[in-house]
Parts: structure tokens; C-alpha cells; sequence
């Protein structure tokens, strides 16, 4: 069918939404800046005539000033998403089909600490999948509005739809031909068929409408597979963003929320609202040694223009991939009044 049509069959790993499918069930860095909190339990390693048979603990990671509120606050659950996880975390090798490696794939999502001391759901959400020939890794970052008691919802539409859309679309188009606006509109069609079924009055309520209950930021992005120098071909819709690390420090792929007056706004555009002007699209690419970085707001926002504490801490935290549980604690970083759910998917070529 048409570019973003229905196709038939499911996409592995990726729920196919159709108004229903976001109901889904379920190392230490050596930095000045870094100052780790106290840790209650044991020391991390322990001599062999106490511990001959494990090493290892945790302590949380502190940039600056943690503030009171990465020790005090006490997380609760949200009563009304018993099915949705606080943090989630996944970290394996990218492979072509005949087996060969070629990229390393981190990502992590965490309920922030406003939402654990006051019981709300975490709202953001990350969707990845291969192309079935191999040759393209899709990936999003979408983080749900925080004054919509649903925009969870609309966050895992727009991560999970949208990603099965790319792949469905690249079997037709080459990535630099990618309808860019015709994806959110569909993407943005999906939320609103969810929305009409699912929300108390749903069936009568205007766009308008629906985005005060759910809405979402999206960033997404194609990584061409099949050169050691990655093509990456993206685009957005609101104030997640996407950076290259490189050896020269964060590079933005697109202007970010803080690098000027003129975006330096609380109010983002945001699905299911649709832009009213042509999406732009960017273009870069990632060579061995570098990472490709998508993140949400939670950790965009410290992190600003990457010259900061926060930037020096990330960039060598992850000049190499970390182990993927030591991923998620340095998403998880704390710094005070920065309290935002964190979600970032990063993704390392690998030399051949």
C-alpha cells in the first residue's frame, strides 16, 4: 500500500498499533565533576580472605550538587499503571544478517524523581528495530507531555507505531526519501484513533482536546547499516534531540532547546498536533569511535549545549559503550532541581 499504509503481519519486537497497540504489557567514571552519593552497603570490592566469591556495588551517580531530593525522596507507584515499568534498560551488538557485528545499541528509560515521590507513571518512551534485510537500525525517543494524565500512552504510540511505520517504509523509499510530514501525520492519526476509544468521551473530543490529556514529543532516526561511516537521516517533532559524540565533544544534529533565545521555551510542539510547516530533516553521519545519542528533555535539559559538568561527565562516561546496567545509572545521574523522566538511546559503529 501507500508509503505508510497498513501491511500485514507483525513487525518483531514492535508492537503494529491500530488505535489499541500502546496498551502493550509489559562503572565508575574517573571525572572531578562526578561526585558519587554515599553509599550504605559494603565498599565495591572486597579482599579474597573476606569475599573470595563476588565483587561489586552500587553507587548512584552525582553530577555537581545532587540535592536533597536524590536522597529523601521515597518512590511510590502509580495506582493507575500497575503495568507499566519505572525504569527500563536494554544493551546488546547490532549485527547484519550473515552475523557480522557492526554496531553497539545502549538504551534506558527512567521514571524521574518528581514522578517517584509523587506516584505518577514514567511518560517517556524508546522503540529501536532492524530492518528485515539488515541494512537500516531505526530507532525514537518520545517523551510523553507531563500535564496529560495520559501522554504515556501517546509516548508509546508514537515510539512503537512510528518505528513499525519507518521500517514498513524503507522497503519502499531510500532513507533520504522519507516523507517525513507523512509519517507524524500518521503517526499523529494513530494517537488520536487511540485517544477516541480509550479516553472517557474519547469518541467525541477534537484534537485540541485530546492533547490535553496525552501528547508527545518524538525523535527518530535511520542509521544506514552498511558502512563502518554510519549515514543517519532524522528528524523531530518538539524538544527531544539527537547529538554525534565525537572526539571534539557533543555535536547537535539539529539546534537544541537551549542554544538560543529563541527556543528556549517550557512550551514544545507536540503530537498530536501536527506542524503546520514541512518538517525538517538532518543528515549526519557517525564514524567508529563515535556515538549517535537520542534523548529525551530529562537529560537534554542538563546537559544543554554539552560544554557543562553534565556534557563532561556523559561524554566519558560513554566514550565506549558501558555495560548496559551502568548505562542506565548514568542516564539516572542526579543533579538538583533536574527531576524529569530520562530516556536516551545511544548507538556506537564498530570498526571492521
Amino acid at each position: 500500500m501507500g508509503l505508510f499504509g497498513p501491511r500485514s503481519g507483525s513487525q518483531a519486537g514492535i508492537a503494529s498499533v491500530e488505535g489499541e497497540a500502546a496498551e502493550i504489557e509489559p562503572g565508575e567514571v574517573d571525572h572531578p565533576d562526578v561526585n558519587p552519593l554515599a553509599a550504605s552497603g559494603p565498599p565495591g570490592r572486597h579482599s579474597a580472605e573476606h569475599f573470595d566469591s563476588w565483587v561489586g556495588a552500587f553507587v548512584p551517580y552525582a553530577v555537581g550538587d545532587p540535592g536533597r531530593a536524590a536522597t529523601e525522596v521515597v518512590p511510590v507507584p502509580d495506582p493507575q499503571a500497575w503495568h507499566r515499568r519505572d525504569s527500563v534498560f536494554d544493551g546488546f551488538v547490532v549485527g547484519r544478517p550473515d552475523g557480522t557485528p557492526v554496531a553497539e545499541l545502549r538504551a534506558a528509560s527512567l521514571r524521574g524523581l518528581s514522578h517517584r515521590s509523587f506516584g505518577r507513571t514514567r511518560q517517556d518512551e524508546y522503540a529501536y528495530q532492524v530492518t528485515p534485510d539488515g541494512r537500516y537500525l531505526v530507532l525514537c525517543v518520545a517523551d510523553g507531555v507531563s500535564s496529560g494524565p495520559r501522554s504515556h500512552h501517546a509516548a508509546e504510540v508514537a515510539a512503537r507505531t512510528g518505528v513499525t511505520l519507518l521500517v514498513n517504509a524503507l522497503e519502499d523509499a531510500a532513507p533520504e526519501a522519507l516523507d517525513w510530514d507523512r509519517l507524524v501525520g500518521a503517526v499523529a492519526g494513530h494517537i488520536v484513533t487511540f485517544a477516541r476509544k480509550r479516553l472517557p468521551g474519547g469518541e467525541q473530543m477534537d484534537v485540541s482536546e485530546i492533547v490535553g490529556w496525552m501528547a508527545t514529543t518524538a525523535t527518530y532516526a535511520v542509521v544506514d547499516l552498511a558502512n563502518e561511516e554510519m549515514e543517519v537521516f532524522s528528524a523531530s517533532v518538539g524538544d527531544s534531540s539527537a547529538w554525534v559524540l565525537s572526539e571534539r565533544g557533543w555535536e547537535p544534529v539539529a539546534q537544541v532547546k537551549n542554544d538560543g533565545a529563541a527556543v528556549d521555551s517550557s512550551s514544545v510542539g507536540a503530537l498530536p498536533m501536527v506542524p503546520s510547516r514541512p518538517m525538517p530533516s538532518q543528515h549526519t553521519r557517525v564514524r567508529a569511535g563515535e556515538a549517535l545519542v537520542l534523548m529525551s528533555d530529562g537529560v537534554g535539559d542538563p546537559l544543554r549545549t554539552g560544554e557543562g559538568e553534565v556534557g563532561r561527565f556523559l561524554a566519558q562516561a560513554w566514550r565506549r559503550p558501558p555495560h548496559d546496567l551502568d548505562f542506565a545509572a548514568q542516564v539516572g545521574f542526579h543533579r538538583r532541581s533536574f527531576d524529569d523522566d530520562r530516556t536516551v538511546i545511544a548507538v556506537w559503529p564498530l570498526r571492521r
